[in-house]
């Protein structure tokens, strides 16, 4: 008999959609943090981290690959100041400042998140169109030196979680 550990996903996804809004196609959803206490750890220890959002929208081909129509990398800073003792979380269009880092007001920010994928003029309709989601969150301390020598490492505080998203336009 062979036991098995049962582990939830480090990083998941909730009210995931995909909307049109302002002649573009966008993305919304929240992330869920499962493993907020090794982003806690890294933060109060003084390392910088980094979440990493990559998001590709494809045209489904059968015949040939599959046509990129855009791709994103949004990247979300963590730090902590050492002098006021305040967490710092830098989003693209916006910083927060947190007294604590608590878990519950730390998700509240990964919470209704909107991205613009394509102008809708890019879109052909009656068409399948594919989206894929990539979410990890690494630590920005590291020297590019050691993480050429010790390539086989993994330098992630929270290992990438992939998603796919199937629909028709």
């Amino acid at each position: 008999m062979h036991v098995y550990e049962s582990r939830a996903q480090p990083l998941d996804f909730s009210s995931f959609l995909i909307d049109t809004q302002e002649d573009y196609l966008v993305a919304m959803f929240s992330i869920d943090i499962e493993e907020f206490e090794k982003i806690q750890k890294a933060l109060h220890d003084g390392n910088k981290i980094s979440m990493i959002c990559t998001i590709k929208l494809k045209r489904h081909r059968t015949l040939f690959w599959n046509k990129n129509i855009q791709e994103k990398t949004i990247e979300v800073d963590m730090a902590k100041d050492l002098l006021s003792e305040e967490y710092m979380i830098k989003f693209p269009d916006k910083t927060y400042t947190l007294k604590k880092l608590q878990e519950d007001s730390f998700d509240a920010l990964f919470e209704n998140i909107s991205i613009k994928l394509a102008p809708l003029e890019e879109l052909m309709p009656q068409r399948d169109y594919r989206l894929h989601i990539g979410i990890r969150v690494i630590s920005k301390d590291v020297p590019q030196w050691i993480k050429s020598t010790l390539f086989f490492l993994s330098w992630d505080v929270v290992p990438e979680v992939r998603y796919e998203k199937e629909f028709s336009f």
